[in-house]
């Protein structure tokens, strides 16, 4: 399995979101937490794209320490591209190996938590 392509999505007034593809047909979102500078992060993940394109999604820490070795001092901008890469990487991880990401990084740590609904209530899905 290789990445094919990678998407950025701004969505709402704060909202990033990347969506990677693989050749398998199989594709992951991630989310930036980097709210205020959301045009630079998108920069920045196109800037990724290239290198990214035919490696393999399951090797994530391979690809971070890559991407952190390329893009050195970039601050919050390169963490929030490489934070919503890693997400989307372990979105296609947990898909190919059909089992819930929390199974992959060790299983659950509690039983219930609280939540923060921030989109509003309305389906993003059309949007990715």
């Amino acid at each position: 399995m290789e990445i094919t392509k990678i998407d950025s999505i701004l969505t709402g007034s704060r909202r990033l979101f990347v969506k990677v593809h693989t050749d398998t047909g199989i594709t992951g979102i991630g989310e930036s937490g980097n709210w205020g500078f959301r045009e630079a992060v998108v920069g920045a993940i196109n800037r990724m794209e290239k290198p990214l394109i035919g490696q393999d999604p399951l090797r994530i820490e391979y690809i971070n320490d890559e991407l952190y070795k390329r893009f050195k001092f970039g601050g919050t901008v390169i963490g929030g591209a490489i934070s919503a890469i890693d997400i989307a990487l372990w979105d296609i991880k947990g898909k190919y190996y059909n089992a819930p990401i929390y199974q992959l990084l060790g299983g659950a740590v509690r039983k219930k938590i609280r939540l923060w609904g921030v989109v509003d209530g309305r389906d993003i899905s059309s949007s990715l």
